[in-house]
C-alpha cells in the first residue's frame, strides 16, 4: 500500500496508528468536546429549515463550503443485519435517550464520506473520468474530535477503488487521510452507566459491520452546516462501470 491508498484500505488501523479513537480506558465519562457544541449540538432539532441561502441560524455559516463526496445508500445500510444489530442494541441501552434519533431520517437522503473538502473550483475534477469505485462500510467508531457524533469507518473495497480516490484527492489537494461517515449524534455528554455501555457497543459491533457499496456516482455538495442539514447537491459526477 502506497502512503496515499493506506488510509482508503484501512482505515480502522490508520486511525490507530494515529491514536485517533475516543481513549475509553483513559476516561470515565465521554465529554462533548467544544468544537460538537457549537458546529453541531446547536443543530439538532427537526423543525422545518430553509433551502439553503444565506440567512443563517446557530451553527450554521455563509458562503456555502463545498465538497466531493461519497454518496453511501442510507437504505442499503439499513438493512444490513450487522447494522440493524447495532441500532437495536443501542437503542435498547441506556445511552438511548441521548441519542439524535430524529438525525437517521433527516440525514438519510445526504449519508456521505467526504473525500475532498473545501473546494473552491471543481471543472478539472470532472473533467477527468472516474474510475469504477466499491467501498465497505465499517464501524461504529469515536473520536477524540467532534466526540459527540458517532462515525462509520468507510473503506476502499480494492486497490483500485483506493487508487481511484487517491487520484481524486491529489487533483484537489485534500489531505490522504481515512473517511468517516457521520452517523448518529449525541445531545449530551455520557457518563455511568451510559457511558460504558457505549465502550462495549463500539468493541462489540465495529469488527462485526462490513458494508459492501458499489457506487454509481461521486457527488458535489454544497453545505452551510457541518451536518449537511441544509446543503445542495450541485453536480452528479458518474462513474464507469465495473468490467463485466
Amino acid at each position: 500500500m502506497s502512503e496515499e491508498t493506506e488510509p482508503l484500505l484501512d482505515p480502522l488501523t490508520s486511525l490507530s496508528r494515529q491514536a485517533a479513537a475516543y481513549d475509553w480506558a483513559a476516561n470515565e465519562a465521554l465529554t462533548l468536546d467544544r468544537r460538537y457544541r457549537e458546529r453541531q449540538l446547536p443543530l439538532l432539532h427537526d423543525r422545518a429549515r430553509a433551502p439553503i441561502g444565506p440567512e443563517t441560524g446557530a451553527a450554521e455559516y455563509w458562503p456555502p463550503i463545498r465538497s466531493a463526496v461519497i454518496p453511501l445508500d442510507s437504505h442499503r445500510l439499513a438493512a444490513d443485519p450487522g447494522i440493524t444489530a447495532f441500532l437495536d442494541d443501542l437503542r435498547r441501552s441506556d445511552v438511548a435517550p441521548l441519542v439524535w434519533w430524529p438525525g437517521l431520517d433527516l440525514r438519510a437522503d445526504r449519508m456521505h464520506a467526504t473525500v475532498a473538502g473545501g473546494l473552491e473550483e471543481t471543472p478539472e475534477l470532472l473533467a477527468h473520468p472516474t474510475p469504477h469505485i466499491e467501498v465497505i462500510v465499517r464501524g461504529p467508531w469515536i473520536g477524540r474530535f467532534n466526540t459527540g457524533r458517532i462515525y462509520l469507518p468507510v473503506q476502499a473495497a480494492d486497490t483500485e477503488s483506493a487508487t481511484a480516490l487517491a487520484h481524486l484527492r491529489t487533483r484537489t489537494g485534500a489531505p490522504h487521510r481515512p473517511l468517516l461517515a457521520g452517523y448518529l449524534q449525541l445531545t449530551d455528554d455520557v457518563t455511568g452507566t451510559p457511558y460504558r455501555q457505549l465502550r462495549d457497543l463500539v468493541t462489540t459491533h465495529q469488527s462485526r459491520i462490513a458494508v459492501r457499496l458499489p457506487l454509481t456516482e461521486l457527488w458535489l455538495m454544497d453545505t452551510m452546516d457541518d451536518l449537511v442539514l441544509r446543503s445542495h447537491l450541485t453536480t452528479r459526477i458518474p462513474l464507469q462501470s465495473h468490467p463485466s
